[in-house]
């Protein structure tokens, strides 16, 4: 292996669109839970880290008492 031997890095994919996850978020906050199910689903390995954006964002649209 040469010292200057660069391989270029991998280009990230977008596994869920922030538009997506807002959308499967207030769904979630209103008990709806199918459209963050189909987006955890689409995701393929990288669901938990699709789940966890959801309900994280979830948060700030949960009803408040």
């Amino acid at each position: 292996m040469g010292l200057f031997n660069r391989k270029a890095a991998p280009t990230p994919t977008v596994v869920a669109a922030g538009s997506e996850i807002d959308a499967a978020a207030k769904a979630l906050a209103n008990g709806d839970h199918t459209l963050a199910n189909q987006l955890c689903d689409r995701a393929g390995p990288d669901r938990q880290r699709v789940a966890m954006a959801i309900l994280g964002r979830s948060l700030d649209y949960t009803p408040q008492d």
